[in-house]
């Protein structure tokens, strides 16, 4: 739409469990060695925010639509001064560390500009000439150390165009933002039956003279299949929820999500930014919990020496995952009998403050 005017540790394990999906019952403990894990058949994922700056949502917080060229140039001056490839750099090495058949990748956000703009006056020529696109330096910095991933799947989001002020003049540019979520996949991971969509749930914001800009989000999947096994492997970024307004958008994406995911035969892995704090379990976050009693499964609960893991009751304090709201979940197909995960090994990526992914290893 346009503008109208460290790398974590690998889990220790000394055990593992099967667990089944919540609400079920699940049977007594079972001892399995964390060694197979390490077997064929076992299913590396990795979801990763690219580009966890938010810069869309920076600018559009201007004040009002006259302060939105200085704050477009502001949020741009930032953006020119980052060094593009230590954050590649970073990313790759979590890959190389992990090797995952599949990877999730949301707010991939490419950056476009045109000179002299148009937008200030109502203009509708679109912004073309690539100011930054940080995917392609990824696949060439995986591709220098012979780590052989490509694109498999994405889906366009929100796609804005805003003035830029360049000068006191005043003159303006454009510069135009728009966000993906994309799949990767390891080249030996055979891939088929690509699916995308937009969430009908959105919001919108609305600066003082603009017409409204609609934040679209969406979903992107694959069916991979991983040492002689499929699964369906989705990709998904949900709306923030600072408000109200934001969790009543947030939950309605969720339930869209689940109800296209219903049907599904084949075992499903669902990963993203899900914008929804996972630490208090059943006891809270209202989308996280709509998720797990869809069925879902919270592979970071599953882990050795958890207490879900153990077939304990949901822990009410976890300190340290107080900012975790990337999310790797399993959902079987939906058939009579237990419904088991494990063993699983799970750690955060994307480094600290702010944990910014998530990579799982598991058997399903």
């Amino acid at each position: 739409m346009r503008f109208g005017i460290a790398v974590g540790l690998w889990m220790v394990a000394l055990g593992a469990c099967q667990v089944a999906t919540l609400p079920q019952e699940v049977d007594g403990p079972k001892a399995v060695s964390t060694s197979e894990l390490f077997d064929p058949g076992a299913l590396t994922v990795m979801t990763r925010d690219l580009s966890p700056e938010r810069l869309l949502e920076r600018v559009l917080e201007a004040p009002t639509a006259a302060e939105l060229p200085a704050r477009t140039a502001e949020v741009l001056g930032a953006l020119r001064q980052e060094d593009v490839s230590v954050r590649v750099r970073k990313l790759a090495d979590e890959i190389q560390y992990a090797r995952p058949h599949l990877i999730g990748l949301q707010q991939v956000t490419q950056v476009r500009r045109q000179s002299p703009g148009d937008a200030i006056f109502g203009g509708t020529r679109p912004a073309l000439a690539v100011y930054q696109d940080v995917l392609p330096v990824l696949l060439g910095e995986l591709e220098a150390r012979g780590l052989h991933y490509r694109e498999v799947a994405r889906v366009r989001n929100a796609d804005v165009e805003v003035p830029l002020l360049t000068s006191a003049g005043p003159t303006f540019d454009d510069v135009r933002l728009t966000d993906f979520d994309i799949i990767l996949a390891r080249a030996d991971v055979e891939v088929s039956g690509v699916r995308t969509g937009n969430y009908q749930a959105r919001r919108e914001v609305s600066l003082p003279g603009l017409e409204p800009v609609e934040l679209r989000r969406g979903w992107a999947s694959v069916a991979a299949t991983v040492e002689g096994r499929k699964y369906r492997f989705v990709s998904t970024h949900l709306q923030q929820a600072p408000d109200d307004e934001g969790l009543r958008v947030q939950l309605a994406q969720a339930e869209e999500l689940i109800g296209a995911l219903r049907g599904e035969p084949l075992p499903v892995v669902l990963v993203g930014d899900f914008n929804t704090p996972a630490n208090l379990g059943l006891m809270g976050a209202p989308t996280y919990r709509e998720l797990l009693l869809a069925g879902y499964v919270d592979v970071w609960t599953r882990r050795p020496g958890t207490a879900l893991a153990a077939g304990g009751d949901i822990p009410l304090e976890l300190p340290s995952l107080a900012e975790r709201l990337n999310l790797v979940l399993v959902r079987n197909p939906v058939t009579p009998g237990l419904r088991r995960v494990g063993p699983v090994q799970a750690y955060g990526v994307g480094g600290t403050p702010k944990q910014t992914g998530v990579v799982a290893r598991l058997r399903m």
